[in-house]
């Protein structure tokens, strides 16, 4: 790579030459060795494959040209956004992000291509337009939570209506009952979805509990009290009905214990197996039940519980040792298509040796800073520091 030096001798040419080009300017440049923020990669190598139906090779080249590109989507979404941001918005990624994944691939580059007498298989090597993915990914409301999971307090009944038995744990806290093939299956659903379920069984708060906070039907007031007790962030309350031989029925509420708010309410209706009655197809489809509401209400829970948006702060940045109107474009076009959050830039100062910009970001200077040195698109080598005043200073090698 080369490096460039503002020479003193066209300092006085620059300034006007600067002037003009950098109403428009808007960035900075680091070296590759300095981007290694990310924990996911925006270029993706895959495979694609197809069929070859009819001997039409060049229909079946277009097919595996198409699902490589998914693919790719569906492996970049799946480093961004983990196994939670995965699991729980999977509906709405598989029907609104992914089936367009061509609009979300900035460019693509074929590396081989193999035909055989039914399949035609290609590889590709994309590269996924961040500024667009993240505004489909939030046209959709996608959330995920940064930092430590969720705690979650489960306050759900089991009652098994064809013997009259129910089960419910807050009865008799300090009993400890087990748990019930219910509460199993909320931990195991919930888990897999990155929340952290509260075992009651090894932390039994020693409070004296009213009468309201052992009743089979809690209000949501008593449940937001126990989720207080159990340092829960959510309570998740309601009951299960198995009735023999047909069908387990469960309805769920979650709510926001610090704020003492409903979230969401979902139910759903699974049949049991026609014919079985051992405790694991019950079992089953206690669970398989779970797991649907769990899919519609892990979300809502997210979004209600996610840290609200960072404000817009003006930030100062002073940008040392630029040369040549490609830097400026360079600057530019990066603030524009690669940094989020970027909302406007203007030129407020211009010197033979340096140039002061305003940015308009969504997000502190820490943050700024975070997304800017964690970019892999850097087409240059720069030194980065701050000011007591908290300016940014970009020097460029």
């Amino acid at each position: 790579m080369t490096h460039h030096v503002l020479r003193p001798s066209l300092a006085n040419v620059l300034v006007g030459f600067y002037c003009i080009f950098f109403i428009s300017l808007s960035n900075v440049s680091f070296s590759k060795a300095e981007t290694h923020g990310k924990d996911y990669k925006t270029e993706i190598l895959v495979i694609g494959s197809s069929l070859i139906v009819d001997g039409n090779v060049a229909l079946a080249r277009e097919a595996a040209i198409s699902e490589a590109l998914v693919k790719g989507v569906e492996e970049y979404l799946t480093q961004r956004l983990g196994d939670q941001g995965m699991i729980n918005n999977f509906p709405r990624l598989i029907h609104e992000i992914i089936p367009r994944a061509r609009e979300q691939v900035e460019n693509f580059h074929i590396l081989a291509e193999d035909q055989t007498d039914k399949h035609y298989k290609i590889l590709v090597r994309l590269r996924v337009n961040e500024k667009v993915m993240e505004e489909k990914l939030r046209d959709i409301d996608l959330i995920v939570i940064k930092g430590p999971p969720l705690k979650i307090l489960f306050l759900v009944s089991q009652i098994q209506l064809f013997g009259g038995k129910i089960s419910y744990w807050w009865r008799e806290p300090e009993g400890s009952a087990g748990l019930t093939s219910t509460e199993l299956a909320l931990h195991r659903v919930f888990q897999e979805r990155g929340f952290s379920p509260i075992n009651r069984l090894s932390n039994v708060p020693e409070e004296s509990y009213s009468y309201e906070m052992k009743i089979l039907d809690l209000s949501d007031e008593s449940a937001a009290s126990w989720g207080r007790l159990f340092s829960a962030d959510v309570v998740i309350h309601g009951r299960c009905e198995i009735l023999k031989g047909e069908v387990v029925y469960i309805i769920l509420s979650a709510l926001d214990v610090k704020k003492g708010i409903m979230i969401s309410q979902d139910s759903q209706t699974e049949k049991i197996e026609e014919g079985s009655e051992g405790i694991d197809q019950v079992m089953q489809s206690i669970e398989r039940a779970i797991n649907k509401v769990a899919i519609r209400l892990g979300p809502e829970i997210i979004k209600a519980t996610g840290t609200p948006d960072i404000g817009i702060n003006q930030l100062k940045i002073t940008l040392t040792g630029l040369r040549g109107f490609k830097q400026f474009r360079d600057f530019r076009d990066f603030l524009k298509k690669d940094i989020l959050g970027v909302k406007s830039v203007r030129q407020t100062r211009v010197s033979s040796s340096a140039i002061s910009i305003s940015v308009e970001f969504s997000g502190n200077s820490d943050k700024f800073l975070d997304t800017v040195l964690g970019h892999e698109g850097f087409p240059f080598q720069a030194d980065v520091s701050k000011t007591e005043e908290g300016e940014i200073i970009i020097d460029i090698k």
